[in-house]
């Protein structure tokens, strides 16, 4: 079973939605940081993974603010204790929203000389990832996904933003 779970894992890694987000984020800045830890409240902090994000971002450069709530780089920790032995289900987003319109109503503003007024946010870009962990070893699994996470997005944003990285 542990065998069958491991595969499927690595599956999702390799088949995971990796092209859709291509230069969504050009050109963004700032970023909102929101982090939600759900089912996991005694492994992880959820203050204390924001702040190690807010500094990974620091490291390369990438700003973040607290005025503005878009772009929101979100990332989402949710745990599940499993009933038959001590061990723990997981699930990771990492996942940056913004404002966005339609293509419609950006070609109606032309027509009717209006502004836009109905923006809503819309995911610009996403991976995520399933696991599942003995008890002991669960922190350092999720510290691991998470830093995974991060260096993907990593090279999205600098994919997106090449004039940044020097």
């Amino acid at each position: 079973m542990k065998i069958i779970i491991s595969i499927l894992t690595l599956l999702s890694f390799i088949n995971s939605q990796d092209l859709w987000s291509d230069g969504n984020m050009r050109d963004i800045k700032n970023f909102y940081v929101n982090v939600f830890v759900v089912g996991l409240e005694g492994t992880l902090s959820e203050d204390w993974v924001k702040s190690k994000i807010i500094n990974n971002l620091e490291e390369y450069r990438i700003s973040t603010s607290e005025e503005f709530v878009y772009p929101q780089l979100r990332l989402l920790v949710v745990g599940k204790p499993m009933n038959e032995v001590p061990s723990t289900y997981y699930t990771i987003e990492f996942s940056v929203f913004h404002y966005s319109v339609s293509i419609e109503e950006y070609s109606d503003s032309f027509t009717y000389d209006e502004e836009i007024k109905k923006f809503r946010t819309s995911k610009i870009y996403e991976e995520q990832s399933i696991g599942y962990s003995n008890n002991t070893d669960l922190r350092e699994r999720l510290l691991s996904a998470i830093d995974d996470h991060f260096q993907l997005f990593i090279r999205q944003w600098f994919a997106d933003n090449p004039r940044h990285q020097f």
